[in-house]
């Protein structure tokens, strides 16, 4: 046996390779394309990543692009309205954003360095041929693949209350409109949202967005419209839905590039986290492969680099990695999932009102709109205030603090 298998090189895949390796444990990589190739290929996501992911990649020792420009240590929420809702929060552990162009060919190069063992597909696998590479491992860790996600791991439908995306997404990196290193978060109530952060790419640092548009609404045509036109069109719609954004924008706002534009919709699903392979072994789905968030609270790779920790130190305990061992993995990993996916699913519906008046305090108190921004970097406690009227009344009824 040749220790685990894992199919899959984003922020999931990467940090679990990395871990086990940190552990003593053999693990091989299976990805689609090489770091060179990583590198030239279009724009994948616009991903912060935040306090505690940033700790276990210390722990890894994989600290990458450091630029303070792409270090977020405040953030703005916007809300659109007559007079609007806003607010400025200090973050204490700084957002940081790198164009995963970069960043992920850094970790892989971090794991080849240090002697791991990579596989390089060329195709995405299908469900038979982690099949056939379970054969070499004790256990098949699956962090993304298209076409043996939707073969290996069907939807749950008690855990993914929507079937069509709630939002069609547009994001590109663009220069012309700088901020400086701070995160900028706006609501265009029944629109939809406009996100913005530095981002530290090719070209040096500049500014990701992401407009998030309701389906139908106005926000949605820039989705649809050629590369060359879609700068102008976000010009167009900033005085509108992101007035904050709007002011900080040079008439020569501008794509960096074609291939630096990403569009698309994603329908937020948890799937089923273990499969039964032919053969007696299973397959552990972890990252993107398991559960699929909209980006609207930026905690996708958040969520991937703490399931994979999890994973990894369960692997790490030792086997059998059968059945049991894969669904009590799933439960560990669910524990930290299901706050984040709750929460989500929650920012894609219109607001509660116990929400409004947490926003509201936030508005004219620094310590709560602190706390605000700071619940981007602890999902669990963020779930925790956002489901409970309670836990809001708690906070804006304490007195103002430091």
């Amino acid at each position: 046996m040749a220790g685990i298998g894992i199919v899959g090189a984003g922020v999931s895949g990467l940090t679990l390779a990395l871990r086990l390796q940190q552990l003593g444990i053999d693990a091989t990589l299976y990805v689609e394309a090489d770091a060179d190739a990583l590198r030239s290929g279009r724009l994948p996501n616009t991903v912060s990543r935040m306090g505690h992911t940033l700790a276990r990649e210390r722990e890894l020792g994989i600290g990458h692009y450091r630029d303070p420009g792409c270090l977020m240590g405040s953030a703005r929420l916007s809300i659109k309205g007559d007079p609007p809702l806003e607010f400025v929060g200090r973050i204490s552990e700084p957002f940081h954003a790198v164009d995963f162009r970069l960043l992920l060919p850094a970790y892989l190069d971090d794991f080849t360095g240090r002697g791991g063992e990579v596989v390089v597909t060329g195709t995405p696998p299908d469900a038979a041929q982690v099949a056939r590479w379970s054969r070499e491992h004790e256990l098949m860790v699956v962090a993304a693949g298209r076409r043996s996600v939707a073969e290996l791991f069907p939807r749950d439908a008690a855990r993914s209350p929507f079937d069509r995306p709630q939002r069609v997404l547009t994001a590109g990196l663009y220069g012309g409109l700088d901020l400086g290193p701070m995160f900028s978060y706006n609501i265009s109530p029944g629109c939809g949202e406009i996100l913005r952060m530095p981002m530290m790419t090719r070209h040096g640092v500049a500014s990701a967005v992401l407009v998030e548009a309701v389906p139908g609404g106005p926000l949605e045509p820039i989705s649809r419209l050629p590369a060359a036109e879609v700068a102008g069109e976000l010009a167009r719609l900033l005085p509108g839905h992101a007035p904050r954004l709007a002011e900080r924008a040079d008439p020569g706002l501008e794509l960096l590039g074609e291939h630096d534009l990403l569009r698309g919709a994603v329908t937020p699903v948890v799937r089923q986290a273990v499969a039964e392979l032919p053969g007696g072994r299973i397959a552990l789905a972890v990252g993107d492969a398991w559960i699929t968030n909209d980006p609207l609270t930026g905690q996708g790779a958040n969520l991937g680099s703490a399931c994979a920790w999890i994973a990894a130190d369960a692997i790490a305990a030792g086997g059998p990695y059968g059945t049991a061992f894969g669904h009590a993995t799933a439960e560990r990993m669910w524990e930290v999932a299901a706050p984040v996916t709750h929460w989500t699913n929650a920012f894609l519906r219109p607001p509660a009102e116990h929400v409004l008046t947490l926003l509201l305090a936030a508005a004219s108190r620094q310590d709560v709109a602190d706390l605000v921004l700071e619940l981007f970097s602890d999902p669990a406690y963020a779930w925790a205030v956002f489901s409970s009227p309670e836990e809001v009344a708690r906070i804006v009824d304490r007195p103002p603090g430091p």
